[in-house]
């Protein structure tokens, strides 16, 4: 709303006026500082096998609480692979993030040369769309698993990316609306409700917070800070072609397909397991039972009943 407002001052207005989107920022701070003061620690970390009193035990106090069976499956666990897919899932999205949200703004106006009202209007729309494509896409991961919707949304995201760019570079009004709309929910929003789910499902209990932070953060730092430029000096080379914004979108998807078809599911998986996931210990979705048979596990609906 505030950028809606900003949008419309003159040149002598906006030497005061860019100071309105901060200033309205402290009132969300301030509501996310009292938020954050009366959370309560979650269920799953009391349940925690290495949580005592409500405080997570040191690395030396660990064995004296934790059964030898749960540290050796934690030992063993394959270190770095939860890391590394959970860096590309968050390297595509963050990238496709700081293509569409940043840079095809700025695409939108600078090269198209349409109004700036439009990319604005359009990203406000899009956002607003997202109420529903974020919740939609989330509700389907929990029935069918977030493997098999992290596959499905970047294969539709590849598919459908060189066309709504290429419909967007129209100029036309409507089409730019809808290309970019398509594009934005397909490629951001969808990817991000997923994300949302699978990064703390993707990690255990141990170490899930600094591990999940380190593989957001660093993705996303890399992601979003190099693609920008890159596109900007590839589309003045080729002389305002749509070309590298769609290749360079369809690159970051591609790594968040890949990312997602290495990785195990992890939909349903149990959140207190100190160890990073692993194959078979997911309960939703196809993938979940496929892994769970091959490794001779019962059924994910005979789990639920034990």
């Amino acid at each position: 709303m505030t950028t809606e407002v900003v949008a419309t001052l003159d040149h002598d207005q906006m030497a005061w006026g860019w100071r309105i989107p901060f200033l309205a920022s402290v009132l969300i701070m301030g509501f996310a500082i009292w938020v954050r003061l009366s959370l309560k620690e979650s269920p799953v970390f009391e349940a925690r096998e290495d949580v005592v009193d409500g405080e997570a035990v040191s690395t030396e106090k660990l064995a004296e609480v934790v059964d030898f069976d749960t540290l050796a499956q934690a030992a063993k666990s394959r270190k770095g692979r939860s890391f590394f897919a959970a860096f590309f899932l968050r390297f595509g999205q963050a990238g496709n993030s700081g293509m569409i949200q940043t840079y095809l703004i700025s695409y939108i106006t600078a090269t198209l040369l349409l109004a700036p009202s439009v990319g604005t209007n359009v990203v406000i729309f899009s956002s607003l769309c997202g109420f529903a494509t974020v919740p939609i896409v989330g509700a389907l991961s929990d029935k069918f698993g977030r493997k098999t919707m992290y596959i499905i949304m970047s294969s539709i995201s590849l598919a459908l990316v060189f066309p709504m760019i290429d419909m967007i570079s129209t100029k036309d009004i409507n089409s730019v609306f809808a290309g970019y709309i398509i594009v934005h929910q397909s490629s951001v929003l969808a990817l991000a409700s997923l994300e949302n789910l699978t990064m703390s499902e993707i990690f255990g209990a141990r170490n899930r917070y600094t591990q999940l932070a380190l593989a957001k953060e660093l993705a996303a730092i890399i992601a979003t800070g190099v693609s920008p430029v890159i596109a900007a000096a590839l589309v003045v080379t080729m002389h305002g072609s749509w070309l590298p914004v769609a290749i360079i979108i369809a690159f970051f998807t591609f790594c968040t397909l890949v990312a997602s078809i290495v990785m195990p599911e992890v939909a349903g998986r149990d959140l207190t397991k100190l160890n990073d996931s692993e194959p078979g210990e997911a309960l939703f979705g196809p993938f979940a039972r496929r892994e769970r048979a091959k490794r001779g596990l019962p059924a994910p609906e005979e789990e639920w009943r034990a």
